[in-house]
């Protein structure tokens, strides 16, 4: 009874701001306490560091140096690494086989997700059953469809880049990030909401600048214990998020009136638009789900997991190109060449040919993947591995990503970049097959292994990735078409990536330039 009115005597004798803080700090230590299973039995990578926030910082500034001395000390074994939001469980990749066989109620991605987001406040990913709605769309149809729409992509990509790009009859200097920013929403837009609208500003701005407030929103409110999120939310401590939900609101005004002239169309037995919100509003419609706001989250889902990433991939592969001019000649001739055969058309057959522009793909996502971490999971309920591991519930694991693309033992001379590596692994059966892969087709750009998991493992898998990898080809192959591509005078090597955490991706400030090729 005492101890329970030990704050409020305390009040009495504190100024205001100072009795806040000490509920503040009673309001973090319990979270702290509670909030974490009990992994301490498992090896802790970075004690040097000192306590757990200046651990969490390491991690958020160094992250390459932490997930490298962890693969060398701990490959085969499970440890912890302190995370801003705890300790997590860094689960070698020889287990992945065992857990992708795991239900999603014992081992879930969706919640690995939402907490990154902080979905509890910002309240965009829908219910579960809604969300596998959304993946089944863009897993079964748009994967189905891109045989038929890759024309009209092709198309697109090629007017897009035209606008987008400025003449370039002569070495033009351009910082590409924000370009090919634009480029990607376009050309994604097309599918996601159809070409009519793809190039609308309200669309655009959204598509774009939402993914940047949600995560920023998300940051903001992590800053603060989680029994004091909702609070910070409604006294607006985090503006990001009043900016992601007005993005919400926008697509939804923007959504509305297209979503019920489809409705109209549909039930008038009129032709519909071929494209994705068209398929999610059929979808949807099976399942009872008629809410406009349901749709609008989808289509920013969609923009969440597509249109940075894609963009971040281009970007790192134009700078991988621009430092290696030997290789730009090949990559073309091979393209011209492929297109031959098709009347110029850019089918999917066309797309699969291009091996060495596909390999040289995999390559850059190799030292650019956009996570140095993979598999990322929330364990609901506690599991027990073959070799007798065990792992308590509520307990977050991944895999490393990063050090195992510069295995030696996956890949020769790892820290040497090679665009013919998997075109070689592919096309001639003298390469030796370092990982002795069922099929040599395993080294896909789209290919998922354990030997590299950038686009996810298992039945979670990136369910967009084929569409993101012809979206790449499509603009790589366009760009190499019409332009010339170099760094400025002085730079000599390949721009530096960023890393943040557990997130990678070139440096978006990087200037390339470009010389529209004379016909």
């Amino acid at each position: 009874m005492a101890t329970t009115n030990i704050p409020l005597m305390l009040g009495q004798n504190l100024p205001g701001w100072a009795f806040a803080a000490l509920i503040a700090t009673v309001i973090i230590v319990i979270h702290r306490l509670g909030s974490q299973s009990d992994i301490s039995k498992f090896p802790l990578l970075g004690k040097e560091y000192g306590n757990r926030r200046k651990r969490a910082e390491a991690f958020l500034y160094q992250p390459v140096k932490l997930y490298e001395e962890g693969y060398r000390r701990f490959k085969n074994q499970v440890y912890r690494l302190t995370m801003p939001d705890g300790d997590h469980l860094i689960v070698p990749n020889s287990y992945l086989d065992e857990l992708r066989t795991r239900s999603d109620d014992e081992i879930d991605v969706l919640k690995s997700f939402t907490d990154t987001f902080a979905n509890d406040h910002i309240k965009l990913f829908p219910p579960k059953d809604r969300t596998e709605v959304a993946n089944s769309v863009v897993k079964v149809e748009l994967t189905r469809s891109l045989s038929r729409l890759n024309p009209r992509l092709s198309a697109q990509v090629e007017n897009t880049i035209n606008s987008e790009f400025p003449p370039c009859n002569e070495w033009t200097p351009l910082t590409i990030f924000p370009i090919l920013l634009r480029v990607v929403a376009i050309v994604s837009g097309d599918i996601f909401v159809g070409p009519d609208y793809c190039r609308h500003e309200v669309y655009l701005a959204s598509a774009i600048d939402f993914t940047n407030d949600i995560t920023a929103g998300a940051a903001q409110i992590k800053r603060w214990p989680k029994l004091m999120r909702s609070l910070v939310v409604k006294l607006n401590l985090a503006p990001a998020v009043s900016r992601s939900q007005e993005h919400r609101r926008r697509m939804r005004e923007f959504l509305a009136p297209m979503v019920a002239r489809r409705r109209q169309l549909m039930g008038e037995g009129h032709p519909v638009p071929d494209d994705l919100l068209q398929w999610m509003v059929e979808k949807t419609a099976e399942h009872g789900i008629t809410d406009v706001g349901h749709l609008t989250d989808m289509q920013l889902l969609l923009t969440l997991a597509a249109i940075h990433t894609t963009t971040l991939a281009a970007t790192a592969m134009l700078y991988d190109l621009a430092v290696r001019p030997e290789v730009v000649g090949d990559i073309r001739r091979e393209i011209a060449s492929v297109l031959e055969e098709t009347n110029g058309v850019m089918t999917s057959q066309a797309l699969f040919n291009m091996k060495l522009l596909d390999s040289f793909m995999r390559e850059s996502q190799r030292f650019s993947p956009p996570f140095v971490d993979s598999f990322r999971r929330y364990v609901y309920k506690p599991i027990t591995l073959k070799d007798g591991t065990h792992i308590p519930a509520g307990t977050y694991i991944e895999t490393p990503s990063l050090p195992v693309l510069h295995d030696p033992a996956h890949y020769p001379d790892p820290d040497v970049f090679n665009p013919y590596r998997f075109y070689d692994l592919r096309t001639k059966d003298e390469t030796p097959d370092p990982n002795g892969f069922r099929t040599r087709e395993s080294y896909q750009f789209v290919s998922v292994t354990k030997e590299n998991t950038s686009f996810g493992f298992g039945k979670h898998a990136c369910p967009g990735r084929f569409f993101a990898a012809n979206e790449i080809k499509l603009i790589m192959a366009r760009i190499l078409l019409q332009f010339d591509v170099r760094f400025p005078d002085g730079v000599k090597e390949r721009y530096p990536n960023f890393y943040a955490g557990s997130v990678s991706g070139p440096d978006p400030t990087g200037v390339v330039e470009f010389r529209r090729i004379k016909v």
